[in-house]
């Protein structure tokens, strides 16, 4: 019966999440024996009984009922729409508290002079693993100005780079990078005290 108002319960019935489920179940099937068999894995007469206290509740029909099946009345088209965002924003309501419950990873900003990450990110990103393993690490790359100044900003944690003569921070050396002379011919006599 179309637009049939139902008298409300008044013994303290309260709306639950597996109402709108079932609703929307109902609905989306369009039948009480396939949603109760197939998606809520209940019994048929058990899920009448809940639809049926979900509109006691609302206070009107949602569904029309017949051999056929069932069909969203009137009010039940505008029900179910409201319906499915409440469920939504209750799921959303969940993720975001477990969200909230993780412990937060602390962002570590690692710099690398342009050319030489691959000779250190690996050996880096190894270390930092193990001794910072809640830390969410991004790299980059630049010029040893550029990640001098990223590190003094705060922009940079660390950054693997040339000395600078000039440097305000605290560094350590960590490796001697050997430096030759390229000549195209073995003639090395006139340039053997270029090192000293």
């Amino acid at each position: 019966m179309e637009g049939v108002i139902r008298q409300k319960r008044s013994c303290g019935e309260i709306m639950e999440l597996r109402h709108l489920r079932y609703f929307i179940a109902v609905a989306e099937t369009g039948s009480l024996t396939v949603a109760a068999e197939r998606r809520l894995h209940t019994s048929q007469p058990s899920l009448s009984r809940q639809i049926r206290d979900l509109e006691d509740e609302v206070g009107v029909e949602l569904l029309s009922r017949s051999a056929r099946g069932v069909e969203l009345t009137a009010a039940g088209m505008a029900f179910i729409d409201h319906a499915r965002l409440a469920l939504n924003q209750v799921d959303a309501a969940v993720e975001a508290a477990r969200q909230a419950a993780l412990p937060c990873k602390q962002r570590f900003a690692l710099g690398f002079i342009t050319g030489q990450e691959m000779t250190w990110l690996p050996r880096a990103m190894r270390i930092l693993r193990d001794e910072l393993p809640n830390v969410d690490v991004t790299v980059s790359s630049g010029y040893s100005p550029d990640l001098a100044e990223g590190v003094a900003r705060g922009k940079l944690d660390l950054a693997f780079m040339r000395a600078e003569p000039d440097l305000d921070l605290a560094y350590q050396v960590v490796s001697q990078e050997p430096l030759v002379v390229l000549m195209p011919s073995p003639n090395f006599d006139s340039i053997t005290n270029i090192s000293h």
